[in-house]
């Protein structure tokens, strides 16, 4: 019985049958009229299948949610549904037997939800969280937190140390089946990669009877390489030996089959997306949940096909190789790709009545310097009610020239690189150009920082709520430079030179391991703090931030001139400080900031310090490695110093 297959199944009462599902990303493009419910209607799909099948349980395998701070609206339409499907009267024959403090040692009801008294609980879900949806902000939380303290779902996975990772798993009994689920949520690839490498995450066994149990471990991390870094991913073997089946989330194409892994004897299952997230190539494979079955030893999988998911199409044609040079030759040769790709689309919709009216249709096509270039928008608006998608229809690959025949047929159609969007992409690319813009203009360079690592750095403070990640990315950084120039320099040295060879050594690493270091710092911080019952004020409302206590503005009248950007205040009030030229409070009221006010001065912040740091590293050697509240001081910039307040 092990393996894919229709094999016999074993008594209901002996073995446990268990729904699978990654990535549902749910709350994806929730604004759009078109797609905005294609991650929950297909979630309700899974939901459905499992009422249906019967199941013991639910497995979820990370990004249940699409945005690390989602809105009130999709984490009420996922509550809403959970609570539906899986809220009830049906018998739970499932004996849990771990230490349940150990397993949910982040929660405040540290039990699992079906042996709660107050709950109905009809089939349990059990959930890691993904990078999509992962903890962040002073206290560490994530959606799955709110979704576990309200009762509906089981987060287990999440790690207690930044510097070793302790696995316990989730022990339970079925008639003389026994299960060990192992869960890690997701870690970023090069951290986790190293502390697999020297033995920093360890995965506990049952005491008795070790070799009776049935093993799975959930992951959610890169499975394969990206980019050039040999630290960007997770190899299978890096997993424990004795797993007898390994869910791999985090990739988003579907491989329904098993693939036997022989080094380590287990087989792997990755279950993909419920939801195109991206208009790549690997989004158009056909999706599906699972239902394991599992029997002692032995265990059999089902793929169940989801046939609420939207039509997609994607093609790649090439007009280099057409000779399609002309503007309305170029219209019309695309053009009769795209209605072809659509009546593709409508014949498998016509094959599944579920599924959503307009497809989504992805045209790649590949032209050169001879191309007469085309209006992608005003292609799309020939598309309206017609796609889902109608303003990304067309996706361009330039072919370069080359002067040698050998070179042209290597640059052939078939060999044209996926410039697509993957659904792991951030936006830190863009506020790294932002950054290096300011910079330029200015004509500031950085020698100290890393242009990606203050991207990460930026990238957590916005995305995730990290509000110390930019000042503690910049601390660290200047500590290293400090000690790297009392190591390597003496007196009468270049400074300047010194701290130039500096980052042009390290910046040969593809990802580096400042910013790693930084996070794991913080996030040290962050776990001793909850360790011992302090709670961080941090945690503010992401659209109003209330002054702290030294911010509060001060009686009196006339319009208040601050230091570093200004606001101006009016009768009762003193100026208020936020964004330069903006209103402040009225008089006998709080001050407020916005969110882009605060998130603009942050990374002016940020970005003026890194390019003022470059201005002479002699003084760094000046500052006070202690100090972290105030970035103009610890810095000791002093010129613009007004755009560093602390209280801007």
């Amino acid at each position: 019985m092990t393996g894919d297959g229709d094999s016999q199944d074993p008594p209901e009462e002996e073995s446990f049958s268990i729904l699978i599902a990654t990535d549902n990303h749910l709350g994806y493009k929730e604004k759009d009229a078109i797609r905005g419910e294609d991650s929950f209607i297909a979630f309700e799909e899974i939901l459905q299948h499992a009422v249906k099948q019967k199941v013991d349980m639910i497995l979820l395998g990370g990004d249940l949610f699409h945005d690390n701070k989602p809105s009130r609206t999709t984490v009420h339409k996922a509550t809403t549904l959970l609570r539906q499907y899986c809220f009830g009267d049906n018998p739970i024959q499932i004996e849990f037997l771990s230490d349940q403090k150990a397993n949910f040692h982040t929660s405040q009801f540290p039990r699992v939800n079906y042996e709660d008294p107050n709950l109905n609980v009809g089939i349990p879900v059990f959930s890691i969280h993904g990078n999509h949806d992962d903890p962040a902000g002073p206290q560490g939380l994530c959606a799955l937190d709110l979704l576990s303290a309200s009762g509906v779902i089981n987060y287990f996975g999440k790690a207690s140390s930044v510097d070793d990772i302790v696995i316990n798993p989730l022990l339970m009994k079925k008639g003389p089946t026994k299960l060990a689920i192992y869960g890690l949520g997701s870690v970023r690839d090069e951290r986790l990669h190293r502390m697999f490498l020297h033995n920093k995450v360890r995965v506990t066994r049952p005491e008795q009877d070790q070799e009776d149990w049935f093993n799975i471990f959930v992951i959610h991390q890169n499975h394969v390489k990206r980019g050039t870094s040999a630290t960007s991913y997770i190899p299978e073997d890096f997993l424990p030996y004795f797993m007898d089946l390994i869910i791999w989330g985090h990739e988003h194409d579907c491989k329904p089959e098993l693939e036997h892994n022989e080094i380590i004897n287990a087989y792997v299952l990755q279950p993909g997306s419920s939801v195109a997230t991206s208009l790549s190539e690997g989004e158009t494979l056909p999706k599906h949940c699972f239902k394991l079955k599992v029997w002692k030893k032995n265990f059999c999988l089902n793929k169940i096909p989801l046939t609420t998911v939207r039509p997609f199409i994607f093609k790649d044609v090439s007009l280099v190789d057409n000779d399609i040079v002309g503007e309305k030759e170029v219209h019309s040769f695309l053009q009769y790709h795209v209605d072809d790709m659509i009546e593709r689309a409508n014949e498998l919709r016509d094959n599944n009545v579920n599924a959503p009216e307009l497809p989504l249709i992805r045209l790649r096509y590949e032209f050169n310097s001879l191309t007469i270039p085309i209006n992608s928008a005003k292609f799309g608006l020939e598309y309206l009610n017609r796609v889902a998608n109608p303003n990304d229809i067309l996706l361009s690959v330039k072919r370069k020239d080359y002067s040698s025949g050998d070179n042209k047929s290597t640059a052939r159609s078939g060999t044209i690189k996926d410039e697509d969007d993957e659904s792991e992409k951030k936006t830190t690319a863009s506020r790294g150009a932002l950054a290096l813009d300011i910079m330029k203009a200015d004509n500031k360079e950085m020698k100290i920082l890393f242009e990606k690592s203050l991207c990460i750095a930026s990238d957590d403070f916005v995305e995730k709520m990290e509000n110390e990640s930019v000042t503690e990315y910049i601390d660290f950084a200047m500590e290293q430079c400090e000690e790297y120039l009392r190591k390597k320099s003496k007196f009468g040295d270049d400074l300047e030179e010194k701290v130039r060879i500096r980052k042009a050594v390290m910046s040969k690493d593809d990802i580096p391991d400042d910013v790693e270091e930084a996070r794991r710092r913080w996030e040290k911080r962050r776990m001793e703090k909850q360790a011992r019952g302090e709670v961080d004020n941090e945690d503010s409302d992401p659209e109003t931030l209330d002054l702290g206590e030294e911010d509060q503005p001060a009686r009196g009248r006339g319009r208040g001139r601050g230091r570093g950007t200004r606001a101006r205040g009016t009768r009762g009030t003193r100026g208020a400080r936020g964004s330069r030229g903006g209103r402040g409070s009225r008089g006998g009221k709080t001050a407020t900031k916005s969110t882009k006010g605060t998130l603009d001065s942050m990374f002016s912040r940020s970005v003026n310090a890194a390019s003022s740091i470059s201005s002479s590293p002699a003084r760094v050697s000046q500052r006070s490695t202690k100090n972290t509240k105030n970035t103009a001081q610890y810095l000791d910039i002093t010129e613009d110093s007004s755009d560093f307040d602390e209280d801007n």
